[in-house]
């Protein structure tokens, strides 16, 4: 249990923080993801944090090449592609590897269980993605 949670753990610089929306660099590459933040959020800009991303994906699809990605580089992610770390059938949510790890609630209608651990899937992101920080930052 405790392999999952932290692997469910993302790490972030934040850049920039209004109206309910962070925009959050990750260390080491050229992402600056606009994520939701829970009313009252508040961290110091410029600093690293740490904590969990959550999503919708619209309907996913398997597929067999290319890498992790994020598109666009800059602002809500819209289409990405990623590497399944886990699946919850009970919740009927997948946790990907998506360039930073991304606990997705399937669409309407697709089953978590039609995928496996390892597998390459991409699909489109629904609007409004969220993050909330780690406990241990609160």
């Amino acid at each position: 249990m405790t392999s999952q949670i932290s692997l469910e753990i993302a790490e972030f610089k934040l850049l920039h923080l209004d109206a309910g929306v962070g925009t959050f660099a990750v260390p080491g590459t050229g992402y600056r993801l606009e994520l939701q933040v829970p009313d009252g959020f508040d961290a110091p800009i410029g600093r690293r944090i740490r904590g969990r991303v959550r999503g919708q994906a619209l309907r996913m699809h398997r597929t067999g090449a290319g890498g992790n990605f994020i598109e666009p580089l800059d602002g809500r992610p819209r289409i990405v592609q990623g590497t399944v770390l886990a699946i919850d059938p009970t919740a009927n949510e997948v946790l990907l590897d998506l360039v930073v790890p991304i606990r997705l609630e399937m669409f309407e209608g697709q089953s978590a269980g039609e995928f496996a651990t390892g597998e390459m899937v991409n699909f489109y992101m629904h609007p409004g993605a969220t993050f909330t920080p780690d406990s241990a930052e609160a």
